[in-house]
């Protein structure tokens, strides 16, 4: 990942793999962000989609200490958005992990996460 200006909302973030994560079916679909030395990760949105109705749908973006930073219910097939107009941030020192819950036994569910990076 590369931000190519000091200031996140006008920056270029470069696309990379590691940012979208499509398992097979009633698998959470997750992204994670290891822990950086003296630094947090910040994000600002999650696209995710499902292929059928959900069974227990959800959307949670945690920190690395256990910290619950975001939490939606997604109740139907499609895909969807949230977008975090003043960006989310992990604590210092820990991991981010975007989680899309597994949702039945045959629903996939596929999520992408929107410009992220380190600071």
């Amino acid at each position: 990942m590369k931000i190519h200006t000091s200031q996140p909302y006008e920056a270029l973030v470069e696309a990379a793999a590691g940012d979208v994560h499509e398992p097979a079916a009633n698998t959470a679909a997750v992204v994670t962000y290891a822990a950086v030395a003296g630094k947090r990760h910040a994000i600002t949105g999650v696209y995710w989609s499902y292929d059928g109705a959900p069974t227990g749908g959800n959307l949670i973006i945690e920190d690395g200490s256990g910290t619950t930073v975001f939490s939606i219910d997604i109740t139907a097939a499609g895909p969807g958005y949230i977008i975090f107009p003043l960006a989310k941030a992990g604590s210092i020192n820990t991991a981010l992990i975007v989680t899309l819950a597994a949702a039945g036994a045959s629903v996939t569910g596929k999520v992408s996460v929107m410009n992220h990076w380190i600071e």
